[in-house]
């Protein structure tokens, strides 16, 4: 079947616009998809030609296509005509491995590397180092390369890797398949992710990168991965240590996708969503399903979760202001204990109570006068600055410890908080006010009472034109007003 139309016809069972791969073409009933390949950058055969063990552990995981580099880091012939037969023989696509250097590789190099995969037996291309197609160029660019590939066959496969949730939607047109590799959690957040069937989109997991998952890939979080993937409406996913290597745990986690798979048919559908305490929607709280005490799935809120029949705790957890309260239905344990049976549909709604105080700092000099735009600087329990500002400030924030320091400026020295301290810590628990305290450094060279606060100041301005003439009396004038001003003074 060709691609185009074996797309189309998937199109049909993907018209939802949730974030899990799922239909529902009957009440009752679930329709999921499973995509597997495998990708790998080493190499197949030695340096005597003898193709390795790699191809046979691929052949057995059964993936729909593996994509390799058509040549060695050597320039030796990587997809050789035996390993190219004894992948289609298995009914295993080839894909080659093309890097574009972010549009900048010359376009006929580019091509070439595809003719040389393609005249050899190839069935598509992955293009790496893909732009993220912001200019029409790097679109021409691309779809050249997209009318070029398919000019050897319309079933010729054309996925495009930018890595990246950032691709301009574009990118669509000019693949077949899009890789947000490392990225694939964020996809369900682009704004045009849910107009495309899940089969249009691919994501991987590996340690290539130090760290770039925010945790280690290994055997348990391989297989979890994938299948959270598929639930997010990332039909084709990959777990793996390296892209040059297959994982020592490979085997087991093709075996768990196959379990997953196979239990396809007796399915049944979880939904969470969080709330706060007057009911309102919040979107983006971390949900994770375990199963015996392992962490079978995870996903941010409102999320649905397409299981085997079972047993599961849900757990909800807090994030920055909101706190964890109970669930709707009255338990109080973060982890919410439910079961599933077949082609069932259960939902659970975690209620969060948003933990926010106000903290109002205002300052003082040491004449009694209210005095503005001091700058002072919060930070956490951590050290990290939380927020910065002039007083008189006004800050919400989430209950806690936290210390406040404040500034000199040009006019006024910092003295003292009002317990005395110069640092001031405040364990927030409810609203609060601190005060900081100044010497005021003009008082001292000017006079206390020009900062005192008089109803009017006219007659001292008349006063000062009468005994001193009209530029002594606009001087008076021009001190009154910037003194007044920064003493928080009404300026008449």
């Amino acid at each position: 079947m060709k691609l185009k139309g074996f797309l189309a016809m998937l199109f049909l069972s993907f018209l939802s616009s949730s974030t899990v791969i799922a239909a529902a073409p009957e009440q009752g009933t679930t329709t999921t998809a499973y995509r597997k390949f495998v990708v790998y950058y080493g190499w197949y055969t030695d340096g005597r030609g003898q193709i390795g063990p790699e191809i046979e552990r691929i052949i057995a995981a059964k993936p729909e296509f593996v994509i390799s580099p058509y040549y060695t880091s050597t320039g030796q012939v990587n997809l050789t005509p035996q390993v190219m037969d004894r992948f289609h023989e298995n009914g295993i696509k080839v894909l080659v491995y093309v890097a574009t250097g972010n549009a900048d590789k010359k376009l006929e190099s580019v091509l070439q590397e595809i003719k040389i995969g393609l005249d050899n037996g190839a069935d598509g291309v992955m293009l790496d180092e893909v732009a993220m197609l912001h200019s029409d160029w790097q679109v021409d660019y691309y779809k050249r390369i997209y009318d070029y590939t398919k000019s050897f066959g319309s079933e010729k496969v054309v996925i495009a890797n930018p890595g990246s949730v950032l691709v301009n939607e574009k990118v669509m047109s000019v693949s077949d398949i899009v890789s947000f590799e490392h990225q694939w959690r964020f996809a369900s957040h682009i704004d045009w992710f849910s107009k495309y069937p899940a089969t249009r989109f691919m994501g991987i997991s590996s340690n290539d990168i130090t760290n770039v998952m925010g945790y280690t890939v290994d055997s348990e979080s391989s297989a979890r991965d994938t299948i959270e993937a598929w639930q997010a409406g990332v039909s084709y996913h990959f777990s793996t240590n390296t892209y040059t290597t297959l994982a020592p745990w490979f085997e087991e986690y093709q075996k768990a996708l196959e379990d997953y798979a196979v239990s396809g048919s007796k399915l049944g559908e979880l939904r969470v969503r969080t709330i706060d305490s007057e009911g309102g929607e919040i979107n983006g709280l971390w949900i994770e399903v375990r199963k015996n005490d392992r962490v079978v799935m995870t996903g941010f809120s409102p999320t649905r979760f397409l299981l085997p029949e079972g047993e599961y705790q849900v757990g909800a957890g807090n994030y920055q202001s909101f706190i964890f309260d109970r669930w709707q239905d009255g338990e109080t344990s973060p982890y919410h204990s439910t079961t599933l049976a077949d082609s069932s549909t259960a939902e659970l709604v975690a209620v969060y109570r948003s933990e926010l105080a106000n903290l109002r700092v205002e300052s003082y000099d040491n004449l009694g006068n209210s005095i503005r735009e001091m700058r002072v600087t919060v930070s956490g329990s951590d050290g990290g600055v939380v927020a910065e500002g002039v007083t008189p400030l006004n800050l919400r924030l989430t209950l806690g410890q936290y210390s406040v320091v404040a500034s000199d400026s040009e006019h006024y020295q910092f003295a003292r908080w009002d317990d005395g301290s110069q640092v001031r810590t405040t364990s927030l628990a409810g609203d609060a006010k601190i005060t900081a305290y100044y010497d005021n450094m003009l008082a001292d060279k000017l006079g206390a009472e020009i900062f005192s606060c008089p109803p009017k100041y006219q007659q001292q301005v008349a006063d000062s034109m009468l005994k001193s003439g009209p530029f002594a009396g606009l001087l008076e004038l021009q001190m009154r007003k910037s003194a007044m001003a920064l003493a928080g003074c009404p300026v008449q």
